[in-house]
């Protein structure tokens, strides 16, 4: 590369040369990186546009809208199953409807929380990445 760039003394340049013209292997090399060297030299590096800045701001607030809307989602669930908790403890005789969509909530969540734990420990097993510092 140093050849390629120019960066040789003349006596380094000389010598290089003198041994490219007599192997083979090296002039093959040197054939594959100045074809490299050309087309890398050939790649441009775009500026991103107005409308890229715009559609990214806006795909962060819809990221923004979905997050909030999970949370505001979640929270009210948990307000329900809380009240439904405390009507359920409070007054245990009777079967109703909430308490068994209770039932079916904290069963769901049971579920789905014992799902991702086992997927979460089968994918730290098989991990091959798992030491490798980012």
């Amino acid at each position: 590369m140093r050849y390629l760039d120019g960066e040789m003394s003349s006596d380094e340049r000389i010598e290089f040369e003198r041994h490219v013209a007599s192997c083979d292997d090296c002039r093959a090399g040197m054939r594959e990186m100045a074809a490299l060297e050309r087309l890398t030299g050939m790649l441009t590096i775009r500026d991103p546009m107005d409308d890229f800045w715009e559609r990214y701001w806006k795909s962060i607030f819809r990221r923004l809208e979905r997050k909030i809307g999970w949370i505001l989602l979640i929270l009210g669930a948990v307000m329900i199953a809380g009240w439904q908790i405390y009507h359920a403890v409070t007054d245990f005789g009777r079967i109703t409807f909430g308490k068994v969509a209770l039932v079916v909530l904290i069963a769901g969540a049971l579920i789905l929380l014992v799902s991702v734990i086992r997927e979460r420990i089968h994918q730290y097993r098989t991990d091959r990445y798992r030491d490798i510092m980012r």
